[in-house]
């Protein structure tokens, strides 16, 4: 019998223009949370150097519990995420996606073949 296999979630980030901070890590895991965790974490490091502007809206995006829990939600039922932060240095554009996860062999064992 087949099994489906495993969701997981793709999270990744980038910018339009040369960054004066570089991008974090992508990140791939099982959970919608943990993968608007990464997201937030990103944003909240970048904005000490944003202008008032950018800060403001990423404080914004930061404090809107309800915008957090319909990522989570879409996430879940399938859809990819993604968050835009304008700045005067370019746009930042952080992205989520869900990609099937294909089961790795443990590193002690090794590949047979049935030939």
């Amino acid at each position: 019998m087949n099994r489906p296999l495993p969701r997981a979630y793709w999270c990744h980030a980038d910018t339009d223009s040369a960054p004066t901070v570089p991008p974090p890590d992508d990140l791939l895991t099982t959970a919608p949370g943990q993968a608007l965790a990464w997201f937030r974490a990103s944003v909240r490091r970048l904005t000490p150097g944003l202008d008032r502007d950018a800060r403001r809206r990423a404080r914004s995006w930061l404090s809107d519990h309800r915008s957090a829990e319909a990522a989570i939600r879409s996430l879940r039922r399938g859809q990819g995420y993604a968050y835009e932060l304008p700045t005067p240095d370019g746009t930042w554009r952080w992205t989520a996606y869900p990609v099937s996860a294909l089961p790795l062999l443990p590193t002690d064992q090794h590949p047979r073949s049935h030939a």
